[in-house]
């Protein structure tokens, strides 16, 4: 029998979520634990700008929405972004706001962060955008609208590289909307896997804190030469694409 009228509410609860998400110093606590690491409660309240207990009132918002997560280690406890799942929603929903700021004003310099970055675990930034038109330009990967798969000349490419072992299945490949570029990077398995190559090789170095990625000089030099990603792209102002 269908019931009309009740007041069980069958509706997904985002108004939780969007509670958990309207405060300026949570969404700085996010956006750190968006470099993919764990981090204390100690280290997020120096980042947020607020007092331990304050960050920990925070915190415990973020755990009841379920887009955070704690693991007690020893004698502290470490906070994390829930999930993988989580961590794309929030680079998606990222893309909402607003960019024009970002570029304003800056003359000649750019923030690293813009320049490459990590989003939990693949890179971003311009440097991931300029990866993934180089790998569909190349014909590595095929992307249909929202939808990516690797190609065979880009399974024997990867495992050439290093990015993914010989004989292991092709990893799979997601489209991720750069909330800063707003154009795609590639996050899955592949995405997973060229980070930790990257960073393995020296290619590029990540921050202590923060999520901004440093490239190398063997980096510079790899990421034209596999990816056909310049320098000058990279650093200049003029829209590469």
């Amino acid at each position: 029998m269908i019931m009309y009228g009740c007041s069980m509410s069958m509706e997904p609860r985002l108004d939780i979520v969007g509670a958990a998400l309207a405060d300026p110093s949570r969404i700085r606590i996010l956006c750190e634990l968006m470099d993919g690491r764990s981090h204390t409660g100690k280290e997020l309240a120096s980042v947020a700008g607020v007092a331990a207990n304050t960050a920990s009132g925070h915190l415990g918002k973020l755990i009841d929405a379920g887009v955070v997560a704690a693991e007690k280690s020893g004698r502290c406890i470490y906070y994390r972004v829930a999930s993988a799942e989580i961590a794309e929603v929030l680079e998606q929903m990222s893309a909402l706001s607003p960019t024009d700021h970002l570029y304003r004003a800056q003359g000649t310099f750019i923030a690293p962060e813009l320049i490459a970055r990590t989003c939990y675990n693949h890179i971003a930034g311009r440097l991931g955008v300029l990866i993934a038109r180089g790998i569909v330009r190349q014909g590595l990967v095929s992307v249909e609208g929202a939808s990516a798969r690797i190609t065979e000349a880009g399974a024997r490419t990867f495992v050439e590289i290093g990015i993914w072992p010989e004989n292991a299945s092709s990893p799979n490949v997601k489209c991720c909307l750069d909330w800063a570029e707003r154009r795609r990077h590639f996050s899955g398995q592949l995405g997973t896997a060229m980070l930790s190559h990257a960073v393995s090789q020296n290619w590029v170095t990540p921050p202590k804190y923060g999520r901004a990625l440093a490239i190398e000089p063997a980096g510079y030099d790899a990421f034209d030469r596999y990816f056909g990603v310049k320098q000058a792209d990279l650093l200049g102002h003029d829209d590469p694409f």
